[in-house]
C-alpha cells in the first residue's frame, strides 16, 4: 500500500510540475482593436489584386505572355508577392495602358515588372537574369 502511494506522490508531483511549465510558457491571446482604415486598406488592396488579375487573364495579355514564356501561375505568383504600393503603381499603369487600348503595352509592364523581381532576386522566372545582391 505504501508503494502505491509514492506513485502516487510521485504522479502527482509530475502533474504539478507539468502544469506550472504550461502556465508559465503558454501561449498569451493578444486582441487589438481593429481600426476601420485598417479594414478599409486591405478591401481596397483585395480589391487592386483582383483588378489587376482581371486585366491579365485577357486574352491578350495571356497570349503574349505565353510568346515571353511566362506561365500563368508563376504570375499569379508574382502579383501575391507585391507589396501594396508595387500592386497599385501597377495597377496605374495597367489602367493607363488599358486606356491606350493597347494589349502589348502591359504585356511589356508585366515583363518589366518580373524582370525587376528577378533582379531583386524575389523570384527566378528568367535564369539568365542574375540577382542583384548576389
Amino acid at each position: 500500500m505504501s508503494r502505491f502511494n509514492g506513485y502516487q506522490r510521485a504522479l502527482a508531483r509530475l502533474l504539478a510540475g507539468v502544469m506550472v511549465v504550461v502556465s508559465i510558457f503558454g501561449a498569451s491571446a493578444q486582441a487589438a482593436v481593429v481600426s476601420t482604415q485598417s479594414l478599409l486598406d486591405q478591401e481596397a488592396e483585395t480589391a487592386t489584386r483582383q483588378q489587376v488579375m482581371a486585366l491579365l487573364e485577357r486574352e491578350e495579355a495571356r497570349s503574349a505572355l505565353a510568346q515571353l514564356g511566362v506561365a500563368e501561375a508563376d504570375v499569379q505568383a508574382r502579383i501575391d508577392a507585391m507589396s501594396p504600393t508595387e500592386l497599385q503603381a501597377f495597377q496605374q499603369q495597367l489602367a493607363d495602358m488599358q486606356a491606350g487600348g493597347s494589349a502589348l503595352g502591359v504585356v511589356v509592364v508585366v515583363f518589366v515588372i518580373l524582370i525587376l523581381l528577378d533582379l531583386l532576386g524575389t523570384t527566378n522566372i528568367f535564369p539568365a537574369i542574375k540577382p542583384i545582391n548576389s
